[in-house]
């Protein structure tokens, strides 16, 4: 307010996409609701805190449709492709805790500990390997290495990383456009659509 800036990563822009979120899913409606962006004017630690809280806040709120959610930046007037790549990461770990933890018989595993007992460990269970691989979120960018081998590694930190990533992308061939079967069946299953704008 002190001077009517747009603030796009303000944890205020967070909350009241929430509560739009919570009114639209109090109505049954869907809601085309707005996080994830920075005011920040570069990669840095504002840009990666103001994203990742106002993305799960929205979507804990049960935002349906988060658009802007990734790569702007200083109050939405830049887009970055480095910014994109970090917020795949937060996106991801998002959904993840989104997903919560599985409460079935089969993943608390009573009969395990039981079996175990006070003192064991479970990391060489079946059961501990069947449930990491599904329940842990895998990173594509954030470091989980010892010092030792990030050290070895040249101390990369994420903004490294994430142009590291972005070239990787670039460097790739272009993905083709959807075959025209694929397109038609689009059209089909979906009634109204532009045939000029898809």
């Amino acid at each position: 307010m002190k001077d009517l800036k747009y603030l796009s990563g303000a944890v205020e822009m967070g909350l009241m996409n929430a509560a739009a979120s919570q009114l639209a899913g109090h109505y049954n409606l869907p809601i085309y609701a707005t996080a994830g962006m920075s005011d920040s004017k570069t990669l840095d630690a504002q840009a990666g805190y103001e994203s990742a809280v106002t993305n799960l806040l929205v979507a804990m709120a049960g935002g349906n449709y988060i658009h802007d959610a990734a790569g702007l930046l200083e109050f939405c007037l830049t887009a970055s492709l480095e910014k994109y790549v970090i917020d795949d990461e937060i996106l991801g770990m998002t959904k993840r805790a989104l997903k919560g933890i599985e409460i079935t018989p089969d993943s608390l595993a009573f009969d395990v500990m039981k079996k175990i007992g006070p003192g064991g460990h479970f990391v060489s269970s079946r059961h501990t390997r069947k449930f990491m691989r599904k329940e842990q979120f895998h990173p594509k960018i954030s470091d989980r290495s010892t010092r030792k081998e990030w050290l070895s590694n040249g101390s990369p930190d994420t903004r490294a990383k994430a142009i590291q990533r972005v070239e990787e992308i670039l460097d790739k061939p272009a993905l083709p456009v959807p075959s025209s079967e694929v397109m038609e069946k689009i059209r089909s299953q979906i009634k109204g659509i532009d045939k000029e704008v898809i």
